[in-house]
């Protein structure tokens, strides 16, 4: 990451010489119900095409956008401040030092704003918003992230509305009180998201989890879904920066190399790997090769942990032999979470507790910020669904360190688990089913005969 100071570019005051509603008075920022801070991170919305035609970065290009837009001066849209970083990045360029620099600027700003959106490039943006529902602790206002597919040079872009409706509800305050990516039609919790599509102006989507909200000609929400501040969580929101690097990802293939895998879990500096295996956690445990590597693994202190290649549904590695085999050599199940939510959140784990893989392995089955959903979400049958997705919304949540530790790093704080909502009971017996409906049969058949008699 270059250091170079973001500088302020304009905010809703600067245009307050422009008439709200065709009226002849001005709109001031005191008018507002609200008031949000834009991070101007970069990306196809800050973009504008130079003179070969090409799109580039351009500084000051979308605050004299935003300078414009009428629906900005709306009494009912937020104030709003502009922070632009220099220099704007696409988003392929993001490491965890950008990360930093975000979660440091909204903890610093926390209290001085209703929320924030922050503008990026879309192709790891999934990856900023699961990192940044880690990294701020104690978050209590909304953090939207949003972009484009298409400039705002262009007639048909999607930014105007993307940027309108991340700004709307960034100011909803504690309704959504966390991270989140509003994108085409759907706010989505941030460590839920992943890019479904390159091309599409829903490149968006949350495949385990419900959107937030969904907006067409009227607003459909489930704030309910939203998470809330658990009993021992920090009054103050803080970012924690001290990211683990030394993570890999891996995608099984068929047929693939196992000496080639042995070789990196050789290497005593790695701190994790994330497997990405076939369904519910199958991989070729029949190869001597692959097993060997994973135990070699295990002996340097390498947490191994088994993601899905496929979209929806989870990894239960106690379903299939294969996968007891894999529990048996030390891999942990991801369960339903993305490859960004779990990658973000080793991350996150190991820079907090020091590298400790016992102590990080104890909580990457447990949810911290909603990234993870109970097992039978995704194992129970599709009419019991919706009643566990409102019902486990609990989570881990961080303490405060004692006073004596709050002189070194964060680091020390504990996690204290709030007791998930246990799962409703188990259907009723298909036997007891039957014989009830073999009943109900028989009734009606004698009473039709005997009106027929």
């Amino acid at each position: 990451m270059l250091r170079v100071k973001s500088k302020r570019v304009t905010s809703s005051a600067s245009s307050s010489n422009l008439n709200a509603h065709g009226s002849s008075g001005s709109l001031t920022e005191e008018d507002r119900s609200a008031k949000v801070l834009v991070l101007l991170t970069g990306g196809t919305m800050a973009m504008k095409p130079n003179a070969h035609g090409s799109l580039e970065p351009c500084a000051g290009y979308l605050a004299v956008q935003m300078r414009l837009m009428p629906e900005l001066r709306e009494r009912r849209m937020p104030a709003y401040e502009v922070v632009e970083y220099a220099p704007l990045l696409d988003s392929g360029d993001f490491v965890p030092g950008d990360w930093k620099r975000i979660a440091t600027d909204i903890a610093d700003a926390h209290e001085r704003y209703d929320g924030f959106v922050v503008i990026m490039g879309t192709d790891t943006m999934a990856y900023t918003s699961s990192a940044l529902s880690f990294m701020l602790e104690g978050l209590r206002k909304p953090v939207v992230l949003t972009g484009s597919m298409v400039p705002f040079a262009e007639a048909y872009s999607d930014a105007r509305r993307n940027l309108v409706m991340a700004m709307i509800f960034a100011a909803s305050g504690g309704q959504v009180p966390e991270v989140c990516i509003f994108f085409g039609e759907k706010l989505l919790r941030g460590n839920r998201a992943t890019k479904v599509d390159a091309l599409s102006l829903g490149a968006y989507g949350s495949p385990n989890f419900p959107p937030l909200a969904t907006v067409g000609v009227a607003l459909n929400s489930r704030y309910d879904l939203a998470l809330r501040r658990g009993p021992g969580e920090a009054a103050t929101c803080r970012a924690f920066t001290d990211m683990e690097t030394k993570i890999l990802v891996f995608r099984m293939i068929p047929g693939f190399d196992d000496a080639a895998l042995h070789r990196c879990l050789e290497s005593r500096e790695l701190k994790a790997v994330v497997l990405e295996l076939y369904g519910t956690g199958t991989a070729p445990a029949r190869r001597v090769g692959f097993i060997a590597a994973l135990r070699v693994a295990a002996r340097n202190g390498v947490l191994v942990v088994a993601t899905t290649q496929c979209l929806r549904g989870g990894v239960v590695l106690s379903t299939y032999e294969v996968g007891r085999q894999l529990e048996e050599v030390g891999v942990v199940a991801a369960g339903d979470m993305t490859t960004e939510a779990v990658a973000t959140k080793l991350a996150y784990l190991f820079g907090r507790y020091g590298g400790d893989a016992d102590k990080v392995r104890s909580l990457v089955g447990v949810s911290l910020r909603g990234e993870l959903s109970h097992v039978d979400t995704y194992l129970r049958p599709f009419w019991e669904k919706t009643k566990l997705l409102a019902k486990d919304n609990s989570r881990t949540v961080l303490l405060a360190p004692p006073p004596h530790a709050r002189a070194r790093s964060d680091s020390n704080a504990e996690l204290a688990v709030v007791p998930k909502t246990p799962p409703p009971p188990p259907p009723p017996s298909r036997a007891a089913d039957l014989a009830a409906g073999l009943g109900l049969g028989l009734a009606c058949a004698l009473v039709l005969a005997r009106v027929r008699a």
